[in-house]
């Protein structure tokens, strides 16, 4: 009888103890905020002084790069800020909005090698994917840019 009435008593204390009042769920909502790393402006100088010794005004390679980055228009049009902001291969002279067409590179160029690779690229991965495009980071050419990177 006393297993009986011991049973009973943990019976009711666990079904009177689950009926206490449930609280509405919470919405929390956070807000982020994402800095670039404090390298990144480090990264974007070697390349501008490796292609022009970030001066604005230069077109190097028979004017196919233009501005500080030796942008060619394929990364103008490849970024898409052509159609959405009306930028031109000629405003790459311009260094805002050179910067803009670079990072949005980096971004497409940083998205391709993760998809392929499965973690991010690192910076000497873009500087050679700047040197020699989307799968430069393989090829043999950009180890002499590399070298260049490396000693800024």
């Amino acid at each position: 009888m006393n297993k009986t009435i011991l049973a009973l008593v943990i019976f009711l204390t666990v079904l009177f103890s689950c009926k206490s009042k449930k609280k509405e769920p919470q919405i929390i909502i956070k807000t982020v905020t994402v800095y670039r790393d404090t390298c990144d402006s480090d990264f974007i100088n070697k390349i501008a002084q490796i292609e022009t010794g970030a001066n604005d005004s230069l077109s190097g390679e028979n004017g196919m790069g233009r501005g500080r980055y030796g942008i060619y228009e394929v990364c103008v049009l490849g970024s898409g800020l052509n159609a959405i902001l009306g930028y031109t291969h000629e405003d790459m002279h311009d260094k805002d909005k050179a910067d803009k067409v670079f990072w949005a590179m980096m971004g497409i160029f940083n998205y391709l090698y993760w998809q392929k690779n499965g973690a991010p690229p690192s910076y000497e991965d873009l500087a050679r994917m700047w040197s020699g495009g989307p799968m430069g980071y393989e090829k043999e050419a950009t180890l002499r840019y590399l070298e260049k990177f490396k000693n800024m």
